[in-house]
């Protein structure tokens, strides 16, 4: 369950059941009452869906789970019947539905999950496979583009659920596994650890790969004073694209020397995922050559087929074009060349030459995403890119379908004794302003870091390939106009002084007036500004700007100022992008620490989140430790903790009464708002398909959920009443 703190009541979980992954659900669903969410399933060629449900009402033809597809079909639904409860699959070559026959409504909790496997259309009630109907309806449809729970749609309210509760619904975009049960047998596998064996609920993120959507319906749901914000629990992480231009990454020749002259055997295994619409012709994938000789190695596509070539030889395999994400694995055992798509091998439809027993690949660049001499570049998306130097078995561990991990890479490489190259293209990457490239490292043992040419910050994306936990889903919204701030006191410890000093937040803004993100010092001791064309400038003892990255795009960026006695320094989004003088200025003031105003003037527009002040000059390597890969994390286990002077999550721990009350999670200097409402509560930073309430009010939470009950909710409290005065 969610330990932090949001607005409107704590949630206080009996002490039985405070070890349970849910302690409260959303109360009774009528048909005014409903959930959606920005989530599609749109091209997916699998997925499961999970819900908990307890009624006592008997509602046929009622809908509590749904995917609607705007033509009139449905991509997905989940609905009672008179004696059950029915799925229904609409996909683009057809349709299919299942009805399991128990009964629903006996006032008691109750577990469903539906998968779909591309040829299986299946349900589990209660952890027991239930019906089984064989099934390929192609990829789900989902024009719409929303999840709804508790009703079928926006529209059509006489469809909706009726006295009903909710909890815990979970989506993935592959079928889970059950151990191969027949119907009326209870499931084993990834089954059987969603639903947690009957005597709690499971842990979704325990499940690899892990859900693209969790809403925990209850435990983290928050009202703003109008309807409830639920949080997607599962994050999209990141990738990189590359254009079809002038994007490509060079590795050098580190990886061809560590490989060594005369190799027989080696696999090379990447994630792609084209782009349709242009560029369909020849584009490299992968490719180590040196001009002038023959190339070692290279993977390329053209026109639906994917070509592998070793020395001047090739294989090719027929794959159409497509938007989806792909695993490709090239096993090269002497002179003996298997390729697997997505986890299955592929017969050539084609062969030009026989590959050869060894390969040379001594002194060769290592190109992702380009020939070498930089022409058939890429246009798509790639991802965790490795090599070995031994030729991988098919299955078992450490082995092809190990690599392949149900449809995501994996994230940890633990038992790959063989790995040479692993280059995750994700945000572990640093982006160099000075230089204009992103410095990709390699993640085995041998650190061939990759360099990019053609390419900018904006060639990392957020994907569906792998998602992330978020650790803080809300943040606060200012509005200069109401000269909304927040006024965090003037103890000592949030002075400005002539020792080292740190401070971090998250904003996003579209902004590019000169408005006060956060100030300490009505005399410039320190101020954090927006700025013209969108850059951020310091405004201490004197003044200077960032340049080349607008952070007023829309976009949530991470931004730390570390200053000592004799340089400052601006990190964006942890990459270092303007230092200057001496930026410090010894103060005793009692003047206090304001965020999202210059002591209670001017005013800052947009979203703020996780502010943090540190004693200490923090290093590049600490600030991507804050940065995490873009999402904010738990700074009680950052390796500079004990550094951490103050730190306010901004709607995660934070409370709502007249004013906003945002609790201080090291020191003791909580922040009260000034000119704040109870809406100014928002979706946080690297939120992903998030739902919103409709027609609940703020009274929905309840604290029962499947195995959990007598959960209590305050009356009249706030955040500051909790103490750390306890009985010894």
């Amino acid at each position: 369950m969610s330990t932090q703190f949001t607005n409107r009541q704590w949630r206080l979980p009996n002490n039985e059941n405070k070890d349970k992954q849910s302690n409260y659900s959303m109360d009774k669903f009528d048909q005014n009452d409903y959930i959606s969410t920005p989530l599609t399933i749109d091209e997916f060629s699998s997925a499961t869906m999970s819900i908990w449900f307890k009624t006592s009402l008997s509602q046929s033809d009622k809908y509590f789970l749904t995917f609607p597809e705007a033509s009139g079909a449905n991509g997905f639904d989940l609905n009672f019947v008179t004696s059950g409860i029915k799925s229904y699959l609409q996909g683009h070559s057809g349709s299919n539905n299942i009805t399991s026959t128990f009964t629903y409504n006996d006032g008691n909790w109750h577990h469903v999950i539906v998968s779909y496997s591309g040829t299986n259309h299946k349900m589990y009630i209660d952890g027991v496979l239930t019906s089984l109907s064989s099934a390929t309806v192609g990829t789900i449809k989902n024009a719409e583009g929303n999840l709804y729970i508790g009703a079928l749609s926006s529209l059509y309210p006489a469809y909706r659920v009726s006295q009903t509760k909710l909890d815990q619904v979970v989506v993935f975009n592959y079928a889970l596994s059950d151990g191969g049960v027949s119907v009326g047998q209870t499931a084993t596998g990834q089954i059987a650890t969603l639903y947690g064996g009957g005597s709690a609920i499971g842990n979704p993120q325990s499940i690899t790969p892990n859900p693209v959507a969790w809403y925990n319906l209850g435990d983290q749901d928050s009202f703003n004073g109008a309807d409830y914000l639920v949080p997607n629990s599962s994050l999209k992480d990141y990738v990189f694209s590359f254009d079809g231009s002038n994007d490509y990454i060079e590795v050098g020749t580190g990886l061809g020397n560590t490989l060594g002259s005369s190799v027989s055997d080696m696999t090379v295994s990447l994630w792609y995922k084209n782009q349709t619409g242009s560029n369909e012709g020849l584009f490299t994938i992968m490719s180590s050559i040196t001009a002038g000789t023959t190339n070692p190695f290279a993977i390329s596509y053209n026109t639906n087929s994917i070509y592998v070539w070793f020395g001047s030889n090739y294989n090719y395999y027929s794959q159409t074009l497509d938007s989806n994400w792909h695993h490709l694995s090239i096993v090269k055992n002497g002179t003996s060349l298997t390729t697997y798509i997505d986890g299955s091998s592929v017969s050539p439809s084609g062969t030009v030459g026989s590959i050869p027993a060894t390969i040379d690949t001594t002194n060769k660049k290592t190109f992702i995403g380009v020939y070498y001499n930089a022409s058939f570049t890429y246009n798509g998306s790639i991802s965790n890119v490795q090599v070995f130097n031994t030729a991988l078995p098919a299955t078992g561990s450490n082995s092809v379908e190990t690599l392949y991990n149900n449809g995501s890479p994996l994230t940890s490489m633990s038992g790959f004794t063989s790995l040479q190259g692993w280059w995750k293209l994700d945000a572990s990457a640093t982006y160099d302003s000075s230089t204009t490239t992103w410095n990709i490292p390699d993640s085995s043992s041998n650190s061939n870091t990759g360099t990019s040419s053609g390419m900018t910050q904006a060639n990392l994306v957020q994907s569906d390939l792998s998602f992330t936990s978020g650790y803080s889903p809300y943040a606060l919204s200012f509005d200069s106009a109401s000269s909304d701030y927040i006024d965090c006191g003037n103890d000592s410890s949030l002075n400005v002084s002539t020792s080292n000093y740190s401070l971090s937040f998250w904003i996003k803004t579209t902004s590019t007036t000169n408005l006060v993100v956060c100030e300490k010092g009505s005399n410039d001791e320190l101020a954090i500004q927006t700025y013209t064309s969108g850059n951020i400038r310091w405004a201490g003892i004197n003044s200077f700007e960032t340049s080349g990255v607008n952070v007023s795009d829309g976009n949530w960026h991470h931004l730390v100022f570390v200053a000592d006695s004799s340089s400052a320094f601006i990190y964006i989004d942890k990459n270092l992008n303007a230092t200057g003088g001496n930026k410090i200025k010894s103060s005793s003031n009692t003047d206090s620490f304001y965020i999202g105003s210059r002591a209670g003037l001017y005013g800052f527009n947009g979203s703020i989140s996780n502010v943090s002040i540190w004693n200490t000059a923090l290093t590049s390597t600490q600030v991507t430790e804050l940065y995490n890969e873009g999402v904010p994390s738990n700074l009680n286990n950052h390796s500079a903790y004990s550094n951490l002077v103050s730190w306010w999550q901004l709607g995660s721990n934070s409370s709502f009464n007249t004013n906003w009350t945002v609790l201080d999670e090291k020191g003791s200097n909580n922040g009260t708002s000034v000119n704040m409402i109870e809406s100014d509560i928002v979706d946080g930073v690297g939120s992903y398909a998030n739902g919103l309430s409709s027609g609940m009010g703020g009274d929905e939470v309840i604290g029962d959920a499947p195995y959990s009950n007598s959960n209590s909710l305050s009356v009249n409290m706030d955040v500051l009443d909790r103490t750390t005065d306890t009985p010894s």
